[in-house]
């Protein structure tokens, strides 16, 4: 047999390979992968909790707007008058728009908080990080034990049931700054008064935060934004349409909470 047959084990000749043999994909080096979302079956109420949070962000930015005409009281008792008229006149419009809607989200963040729990390290998916997805569960949970005795002392329900240690219904007051202002000092104790005045400040902070942080993920979730460069964005905007709510926010505690003790105490001493 002849020597310079072809061995079919015989290594290559050195240069006889092609510069571009190992360029196939396969041999590259790829890039790790991002870790995808997770959720499975809870992201349809995930996605609805988003959608439904979105149009309350809106009603919450209204609702503090009308609070921070309060600097001025009869303004703010001109804006509550509208109000009045405009559900007067559409009965269902309250139900439809603004009861329902906060059922849905109370439901479906209860329903999530079960299946996720509170616990910090439970972060599954690009949530803005686990502080930020921590803080986001605990805010919407605070906002629901805040908002249950807000509603029902501003609605006059809490006289109805706590008697004499409210001291007054609001509603029932002739003016809207007055009724609103003895419903956020519903307590016949000043001391409890000066409790429920830090409670609405935690209140209105927490609130800001869940909106703001709510705004950021519910876009990511929805896929609004797809892009790291696209999310960095977003996130500076949730930032200052956070920080521009938290000031009306606080304006509007201010106005209800302590400018018109001030204000009594500037007069007595100026008298």
């Amino acid at each position: 047999m002849s020597s310079n047959a072809a061995q079919p084990n015989a290594l290559p000749a050195a240069g006889s390979i092609s510069p571009t043999a190992y360029n196939h994909p396969l041999l590259q080096a790829q890039a790790a992968a991002k870790p995808g979302c997770k959720c499975g079956v809870l992201r349809p109420p995930r996605k609805l909790h988003a959608a439904v949070g979105l149009w309350l962000a809106i009603f919450v930015t209204v609702h503090f707007v009308i609070g921070l005409t309060a600097m001025t009281p009869t303004r703010y008792d001109g804006v509550v008058g509208q109000l009045h008229r405009l559900t007067a006149a559409l009965p269902g419009m309250v139900l439809l728009l603004i009861l329902i809607p906060m059922l849905v989200q109370a439901g479906s963040g209860i329903f999530l908080l079960v299946k996720e729990g509170v616990q910090y390290d439970v972060k599954r998916c690009d949530r803005g990080g686990k502080l930020r997805y921590f803080l986001q569960r605990w805010s919407g949970l605070a906002m629901l034990v805040f908002l249950l005795p807000h509603i029902a002392i501003l609605r006059g329900w809490a006289h109805a049931l706590l008697g004499d240690a409210v001291s007054s219904s609001g509603v029932q007051q002739s003016g809207g700054f007055s009724s609103t202002l003895l419903a956020l000092h519903p307590w016949s104790s000043a001391a409890a008064n000066s409790a429920m005045i830090g409670l609405l400040l935690v209140g209105v902070l927490g609130t800001v935060f869940h909106v703001a942080n709510g705004a950021w993920s519910g876009s990511v979730l929805w896929k609004v934004v797809n892009t790291d460069r696209g999310k960095a964005w977003l996130n500076l905007a949730s930032l200052a349409a956070g920080i521009a709510l938290a000031a009306i926010g606080c304006i509007a505690w201010y106005a209800f909470s302590l400018r018109p003790y001030l204000h009594g105490s500037v007069a007595s001493l100026l008298r």
